[in-house]
This record gives C-alpha cells, structure tokens and sequence, in this order.
C-alpha cells in the first residue's frame, strides 16, 4: 500500500467514525418531560419540538400544563414528575415560575432544560450566565430594559412610567427592580399599578390609566405570563384611551401595544433543542452558557402609532417587524 492509498484510507476511516458519532446521537430516540405554565402550545415549545426534529432526533413528549394555576403546579411536580422522574431524558421547564418550582424536584437528578426564563442568574435557577452549574442550562428572553427604553425614547418622550407590575411572578418583581435602579440614573418616576393574577385588580388598573385617575408618559408592560396572558384586553384599552405602551414581549405588540424590543419566542425554543443536542454530544450542562438573543426584534404597531398621532422615524421603520 502506498504512502497515498495509506492516507487516504485514513481519512475514510476517521470521516465514517465522525459521521457515525453524530448519527448516532442524531437518531437517538428521547423521552421529553415538558412542564409547562401557560395555557396552550407557546411558540417557544413550537421552536423546541421544531429544533430537536431537525436535529434529527425523535422524540417522545409527556406534556403537563399547570395552567397558571400554582396548586395545579405543585401537584404535577409532587405527584406526576417525581414518581416518573428516572423515565426521562430530560425535563423541559417554560418560565421562571415553573423551572424554579420543577428544580427543586428535579434536583439535578436528570438534565433540565429551561425555555423563557427573564433572569435565570436572578431568579436563582443558574449560578452564572457563562457557566450554570448542575445539570440545568437553557434559554433566556431577556432583553436590556436599559436597550428597550433608549429605544422606545425615539420615538416618544416620557419621564413618568407607569409598570404594569404582578407581585407573584418574579419576573414582574426582578424588571421593577431594574426599573428602579434605572429610575435614579435617568430621572425618571417609576409608577407601580399592583396587578396580582387576577382580572378585577388588572381592569382596575386599566380603568384609572383611563379616567385618568392614574396620570403617566407611558406603560412598561414585562414579560410576565399573567400580563401577557391579558394582552388583547391591555392592548386595546391602552390603545383607546391613547396611552402609550412599551412591551417585553411580541404578543403585547401583536395586540395593540405600542413598541418594543423584544426576544424571539421560537428562536429560544429551537436554542433549547440545541442545548439538547450539545447535550447529547458530550458537553456538560453546567458547562453550557445559558442562550440570550444577541439582536433582539424591534416590533412597532403602526396601527396605535396612527391612534396616537406618533410618527415614526423612518430609521427604526426600515429595521422593525411593523405590525398593522
């Protein structure tokens, strides 16, 4: 055999090893527990299931939703995730409420995988962004609010916000943290409207925006499951009493909200699957640096800009999902 024939069967044998390596993790059938909060699929679990299928693996899915309802939550933990728990390959977690609540039952006893959580490193779920320690990583919707202000800036002015704010969720709890900071910095007055998850004390709220027994520039809405959950009612009313609104989230924009800079729901489903299969291919998950969307979406309703009289500068339209 010649030097050359020598080399060349080399190369054969090590790309046959590589691709039957990959293949074989890509073929791999797994059993997916996803525990989920929200009522129905999310676009998050479209991109999840959407990505591992075409990573080419198939899967096997038992889906347990707790409807927003917290006892209904500890009860699939308790009674149907921690019996079963071993059966699994991995538990998929949406929300910060849910994956805070399933870690503790998991317990770093199979891989979790967390989708939609604002501030994992805050809300205590990881020790760090880089490197989450145990066996948990996943995909955050975290935008700057820093980033989403100076956007919603260029186009309206404002120096009394008004923060549509649920005190059960700790994602509600961690922006008005971040608002306040933020508040001393640029000179603004942060106005909390206190909507636990119940439609009375929301409509409430939404009534004093529009009597106006409530005065503010404008209405930061975060990215709490509740809120969003509510979205068509905050979106129209806000809308038709002309008040200006900022979103954390597309479905706000997509029901009458103003402007927002925000995370791309499926692309951190379909990164979650990548971590699966980073997984799978031998990395650690504590290893694996929790994803964030470098270039958030910047989404402008034009029809509440015509609403509210707002002209948009042509710069942000040319580079915004416009939504009519």
């Amino acid at each position: 055999m010649t030097r050359t024939t020598l080399l060349s069967f080399l190369v054969c044998v090590v790309a046959s090893l590589t691709l039957s390596t990959v293949s074989s993790a890509a073929d791999k059938e797994l059993k997916v527990a996803m525990i989920l909060w929200q009522r129905g699929e999310a676009k998050a679990e479209q991109g999840f299931k959407e990505g591992l299928k075409e990573l080419g693996y198939s899967i096997q899915y038992t889906i347990l939703n707790a409807e927003q309802d917290r006892t209904k939550l500890g009860h699939i933990l308790r009674e149907e995730l921690r019996p079963r728990l071993k059966e699994f390959d991995y538990v998929y977690t949406f929300g910060t409420t849910v994956t805070k609540a399933a870690k503790q039952v998991v317990d770093n006893q199979v891989p979790q995988i967390f989708a939609m959580v604002f501030d994992p490193v805050g809300a205590g779920i990881v020790r760090s962004m880089d490197s989450p320690g145990g066996n948990i990583s996943g995909a955050s919707n975290s935008v700057s609010v820093v980033l989403q202000l100076d956007t919603a800036l260029k186009v309206i002015k404002f120096t009394k916000l008004g923060l549509l704010f649920n005190p059960r969720e700790k994602n509600s709890a961690l922006v008005r943290e971040q608002l306040r900071q933020l508040a001393i910095s640029r000179n603004l007055e942060i106005v909390d409207l206190r909507s636990p998850p119940a439609l009375d004390s929301l409509q409430e709220n939404i009534r004093k925006l529009k009597d106006r027994s409530i005065i503010v520039d404008a209405v930061y809405l975060p990215a709490d499951t509740f809120l969003v959950s509510s979205s068509k009612l905050i979106g129209s009313e806000l809308r038709a009493a002309k008040i200006k609104t900022i979103a954390a989230g597309d479905t706000y924009i997509d029901n009458g909200a103003l402007i927002g800079l925000v995370a791309d729901r499926y692309e951190i489903g379909k990164a979650a699957a990548r971590i699966i299969d980073e997984h799978q291919k031998g990395r650690k998950l504590q290893s694996i640096p929790v994803y964030t969307q470098k270039e958030p979406q910047l989404m402008i309703n034009v029809t509440t800009a015509r609403a509210l009289n707002i002209d948009i500068p042509n710069e942000l339209l040319a580079k915004a999902l416009i939504i009519k």
